[in-house]
């Protein structure tokens, strides 16, 4: 079994995402708010093996990613062969997002998570075009930006997008006039783990702007604004 296998096996095994660096509260909270959903997006580096773990825990959801990285993706493929409800796809999310639009327009209507992982695809990739397309064809998605700067918290690490941070500030344009609620982590990180905890921020839109979390999850998030 090769290097990349086995730590997508030892992931499941322990119950956590890989990407996710051991956040269990993050793992409670897409939990929660998959309680409602059908179906799960992911694009952007590690996405893939989160939806993974994700389809594990949720085997009524529809879960599709995509790995633009071939061996990547082969591996993520085989460590999933056995869950029916996932679907990686080796494309770019830009390919990806048009595979979607094409084949599954009936989506759009529905009640899905979008998860999208700051981290990697290269030059060539438009994280900000990948944002509007949720704006533009989902009117009630919940969206998870992953490796989302995390305001006064210097505790959770963030990604920097062609220098510049995947921040609120630098993504709002891309929302529209799109109404929306914005979630970010309100939990500690111990000291062990600071700056290896991903940062991420929740966006609740439409119909789910008002959606109210169970009282243990409540307590593991703020509210923007």
């Amino acid at each position: 079994m090769s290097a990349i296998l086995k730590k997508l096996f030892s992931k499941r095994k322990s119950g956590i995402s890989d990407g996710l660096q051991g956040d269990k509260h993050l793992l409670r909270v897409l939990d929660s708010v998959l309680e409602g959903c059908e179906y799960v997006i992911g694009t952007g580096d590690g996405a893939a093996s989160i939806l993974a773990n994700l389809g594990a825990r949720h085997p009524r959801l529809e879960c599709l990613a995509c790995e633009p990285n071939s061996e990547k993706c082969f591996a993520i493929q085989n460590s999933a062969a056995n869950l029916k409800n996932v679907y990686v796809h080796n494309r770019s999310p830009g390919k990806f997002l048009q595979v979607i639009k094409a084949d599954k327009p009936y989506l759009f209507s529905r009640d899905i998570l979008f998860l999208l992982s700051a981290a990697g695809g290269g030059a060539e990739r438009r994280m900000l075009g990948e944002i509007e397309f949720v704006t533009g064809h989902f009117p009630a998605a919940f969206m998870l930006v992953h490796g989302f700067k995390v305001p006064d918290r210097d505790d959770f690490s963030f990604e920097v997008q062609r220098g510049r941070t995947c921040s609120f500030e630098n993504i709002k344009k891309s929302l529209g006039a799109t109404e929306f609620s914005l979630f970010y982590p309100a939990y500690p990180i111990r000291a062990s783990m600071r700056r290896s905890v991903t940062g991420w921020g929740l966006f609740a839109f439409g119909r789910n702007v008002g959606h109210e979390f169970p009282g243990d999850v409540s307590a593991f998030l703020t509210k923007a604004g």
